[in-house]
Order: C-alpha cells, then structure tokens, then sequence
C-alpha cells in the first residue's frame, strides 16, 4: 500500500512534467516566431517635388509679405517653408505623400519656370534628397509663356515654338542633371490643371455668387494650357519620364465650375472653398493632383 501510494504520485508528477515541458516549448517556438516576422516597415522611398507656385500653392498674404523687414515680414515668413520658398501644409506635394504614404521633399517654389528649376534641383541634390530609389516630379512649364519664362529662359512668349524648343531643352538639362547623380531614379512629368472651360475658353475671374461663376472667353489661355501639355508630353518623351494625364480627367473642374467642384480659384473670389493663392489650385485641385499623380510615382 505505502509503495502504491508514493508510486501513483511519482507518475502523475513525471506526466505533467512532460506536459509543462512540452507546453513551454511551444510557447517558446510560438514566441520565437512572434519575434522573427517583420513587422510592417514604412516606405522609405522618397518623392522629391519640383514645380511652381500650383504645387508650392502658400498663403498669398504671407508669401507677398514675406520681404517686408521687421516684425510683419518675420510674421509672414513663419510658414512652412524649403530652402527659402514658402508652401501650404495642405498644397499637391503634401497630398502626394498622403496619398502615397512616401516621404515627400517638397521644392516646389512660386515662380518657378524651366529654367529656374535647375536651381532648386541642385538644392535638393545638395541636400541628399535625390537618390536611386527616389521619384522626381517636375511640375514646370505655364510660368515658361510669362515674364517669368523670358527672363529666367530668354524666350520670345510671343513665340509658342521658341518657348517650346527652351522648355525641352531645360528639361533634358534637368533630367541629366538628375541622373548624373542617381541614374536610377524615376522621373515623373504631370499635367496642370486647366483654368479655362475646355469647350468655351471662359475664364472665370469673378466668383462672389454662390455657384454662379463670372467670366469671359479667354481663348489665348486655353491655348497656352494646350501648348504647356504639348511640351510636357514631349519633354517627357525625351529624358524617358513618365507623362501623367491631368487636364482631361479635370474637365468641368475649372474656375467656372460650381463651387465645391472648382479645382482653380478665380482672381476676386469669395466662393471656392479652401484656397489659398487666387488663380490657384483649391484644396480639392491639389487633392485631384495628388490623386492622380500617385499611381505613377
């Protein structure tokens, strides 16, 4: 009886020995693969954003306040901001990154042309943001047919053809600029968003009436926009980039589009929601861009 009693224990002990040590072994197996699978990792691959004031898109009081010295100027300047050109927190760049969920570096900049955008790419390489497995969006080239394109490229803007042959060459400087230094990086072109009603050239610069957008025809506007896409196009043919459609996927979206449907504000405007600069992408335009641009990137 006592050998049966000291017995029966003995055994009941030596089977949940071998239990508990086969149920610490799982767990530890269990655990050990816990911690060997990754977890989700962020894309590092970053965007570097070139373009002019439609991307950089700032507060138009700030940015025209900006230069003036003592406590105004120093209030203006205290905006988002890279290497001295101010852009919104909500402008395409930044939505780009949204809708991507890829860290952008913004050098966008208001006035910049083809031409120009040679400096800020130099800036952005400077500051070891062009990288192989970076993406470079150049968004250039209305600015080319102003003041601003005469001076930084020295065109005739009364001449489309000269403008054109300028742009493409500063573009292809651009790209072997680019590439000079990361000969893997992809370039993206994209479109800009039109201003004037595809079909009637109107362009609305009054926008006070609740939907009820005030214009006129503006032919020479319209055909800019469709010279602008035309270099784009090509230009991205050249240096190899990859050309994104915006203009046709924004028809009905321009400054006489209803209120909430308007992509670009009108010059006196009191109507479009969430803007920022007149005559310059809204909230919902920079939206759209990024939208569209970020399947390609």
């Amino acid at each position: 009886m006592t050998g049966r009693h000291n017995n029966t224990p003995a055994r009941t002990r030596s089977f949940r020995h071998r239990v508990l040590a086969a149920g610490t072994a799982l767990l530890s197996v269990i655990g050990l693969g816990a911690t060997i699978v990754p977890a989700a990792q962020a894309d590092t691959r970053n965007i570097v954003a070139l373009g002019d004031s439609f991307s950089s898109n700032p507060d138009q009081v700030r940015n025209t306040l900006r230069a003036i010295p003592g406590p105004i100027g120093d209030w203006a300047d205290d905006y988002p901001q890279t290497a001295g050109c101010l852009q919104a927190p909500n402008n395409f760049p930044a939505k780009l990154s949204q809708a991507t969920d890829r860290p952008v570096d913004d050098y966008s900049c208001t006035a910049t042309t083809s031409g120009s955008m040679m400096n800020r790419i130099n800036q952005a390489i400077d500051a070891g943001a062009v990288r192989n497995d970076s993406t470079v969006v150049l968004a250039v080239g209305m600015n080319d047919y102003g003041l601003f394109g005469a001076f930084d490229n020295g065109t005739n803007i009364l001449d489309p053809g000269n403008v054109a042959a300028a742009y493409r060459d500063n573009m292809q400087r651009a790209a072997d600029r680019i590439r000079s230094v990361a000969p893997e990086a992809r370039i993206v072109v994209p479109g800009a968003l039109p201003t004037v009603d595809r079909k009637n050239t109107t362009f609305c610069a009054l926008n006070v009436v609740p939907d009820f957008p005030m214009g006129v025809p503006v032919p020479i506007l319209r055909d800019v926009e469709n010279w602008n896409r035309d270099n784009q196009r090509a230009a991205a043919a050249d240096i190899d980039a990859t050309y994104v459609e915006v203009m046709d996927g924004a028809r009905g979206h321009d400054t006489c589009a209803a209120d909430n449907d308007r992509y670009v504000a009108g010059i006196v405007d009191t109507t479009t929601p969430n803007y920022n600069m007149m005559f310059h992408p809204s909230e919902n335009g920079s939206q759209y861009l990024a939208d569209t641009v970020a399947p390609h990137v």
